[in-house]
Formats: C-alpha cells, structure tokens, sequence
C-alpha cells in the first residue's frame, strides 16, 4: 500500500510541475479555442464534508419508476440554498447512484422569492475524458517544449517501436533542454513515467548506453542504494528517492521564480501566497534574499 501511495506521490509531483506546459495546450486544442487569461486557485479540496439531510427516502411509483426522495425544511430564506442543495445532490448521487428529486418545504411567515435552478452552465453533465495511449507519439515529439516531448512516453507507442521512441525521446530532451540540469531533470522524470507503462528496464538501459547523457549513476542514491541491498529492487528503490528529491527541487525553484516575477509585477503577498501556496512568511523570506 505504502510502496503505490509513494508512486502515486512521485507522478503527481510530476504532473503538477509540468501541467501548465504539457496539458493546457492539450486541453486548448480539445476546447478548440485560446485560453486568454488563467489563474491559480488553491487546490486542497476538504474532504471530510458531512451533511445531515432532513428526510431521505426510495420510493418506487405504481409505474415502477425508482428514485430517491429528498426532503429539507426550511424556517428562513437562506442565501447559499440552491448551491447547498446542489451539494447535496453531488454527495447522495455519489453514494446511492440514483435518480433523486429534491423538495424545500419553506415554514417560515413571509412570502419569499427563491431561486431554485442553477444555470444550465453550472450544471455537472459530462467531463472530457483525455486517454494518452490513444494519442499518438508524434504530436508530442514534434513539440520544442521539453515537457511535452516527455509525454510522448505515454502515447500509442507500438511494441516495436519503443526503444527507438525513447531514444529519439531522451535525443529531443537533450535538443530542447536550457542546460545540462534541466536535461538530467526531464531524463529523471522520463524514468519515473516509464514506469507507468512497465518499462523502466528498457528506459535505464538506454539512459545508461547513450553517451550524451551525464548522469553519473554510480553517485546516485538509486546507485548507492542497490550496492548496500544487493538487488534491482534495491537500485530501483534508490531511483525513486533520488528522483523525488530532484523533482521536489524543481518544484521548489520553480516556485521561487514565480514568486519574484508576481513580485515584480506588483502581485500582493495574499496573492502570490495563493498562486504559489508558499506562506507570506516564506514569500517575504524569497523577496528578501533575493534583494529586490
């Protein structure tokens, strides 16, 4: 359990560092339209939501038509009772998978207005549904953007052609890559993809022949690792640890630079803290040291 919620980890830390790069272009080209202006909103979502209905009950009518019957009552006209409702509605769906009609039954003294359906636009119908091993290889490597040419190891990659794809992957990396470190980054992160489609093996035999990598495996925890356990385990088990320390190094940069350039820009400290989901303490720690 603990080994898949690690790998788990390691993935997201991936994602996460590159989706601005790799999947808003994807996702543009599936909407068909330019996303002019975006923003980022924290992306904790409270998971431990209980809500308590008044009244809950399925019931089958004489045509045999099943559904659920929901029931609230109401003493005062509440704002937020249509977004309330609509929570409810998400959280008895996901548990019973049914139809459900929802009934306020309002017991207050005055005649009062409610707004009882939310806009169609707000409405959960459908979600896209984006499958990378139906895509093919070649809309990502003819990219120049090195987060975009490592997706091409999840794509429709034949069988035959998958050690000539990730060479020709890890050669573009090297092409498109600013410097030396970011090529050994998205060369880390290649492994730890590789992975998801079962060949990892391959992915560090061709890391470990191909001469225009520098990556001395023999400093590395993943090296140092497998010497004191003996076994591919224990060597794979290094990988994990060196890459996530270099990834989560990535991150950190990364945010230090989005840090300054809001900064620049005249980004409040409230806002760039939300942005970056550091703290204003190591917001103002990040201005400070750099001497802006």
């Amino acid at each position: 359990m603990n080994k898949k919620i690690n790998e788990g980890n390691l993935y997201d830390k991936i994602f996460k560092e590159n989706a601005e790069s790799i999947f808003i272009p994807l996702i543009e080209s599936y909407l068909g339209f330019k996303i002019v202006e975006r923003k980022s909103l924290p992306q904790k979502i409270q998971k431990t939501i209980e809500r308590e209905v008044d009244y809950l009950f399925e019931v089958t009518l004489s045509n045999s038509d099943n559904f659920l019957l929901h029931l609230e009552f109401q003493t005062k006209n509440e704002k937020d009772l249509l977004e309330r409702m609509a929570e409810y509605h998400g959280i008895l769906y996901r548990k019973y998978k049914k139809r459900i009609e929802h009934f306020v039954i309002y017991l207050g003294p005055y005649n009062v207005s409610v707004n009882t359906k939310l806009e169609s636009s707000h409405v959960f119908d459908s979600f896209t549904f984006i499958n990378l091993s139906q895509l093919k290889p070649d809309e990502f490597l003819n990219s120049n953007i090195p987060q975009e040419i490592l997706i091409a190891i999840l794509t429709d990659i034949g069988k035959e052609q998958k050690e000539e794809t990730m060479r020709l992957i890890i050669k573009k990396l090297e092409k498109h890559s600013i410097d030396k470190v970011n090529f050994n980054k998205f060369v880390n992160q290649l492994w730890v993809l590789s992975r998801l489609r079962k060949i990892s093996e391959l992915t560090t035999k061709i890391i470990n022949e191909m001469p225009l990598i520098n990556i001395d495996i023999t400093k590395d925890a993943l090296y140092n690792m497998g010497m004191e356990k003996g076994t591919q385990k224990g060597i794979e088990k290094g990988i994990e640890k060196g890459i996530e320390k270099g990834i989560e190094k990535g991150i950190e940069n990364e945010k230090i630079e989005v840090t300054l350039r809001c900064f620049k820009n005249n980004f409040t400290l409230k806002e760039i803290s939300v942005i970056t989901g550091l703290s204003i303490y190591k917001i103002k720690s990040i201005i400070k040291a750099s001497k802006l």
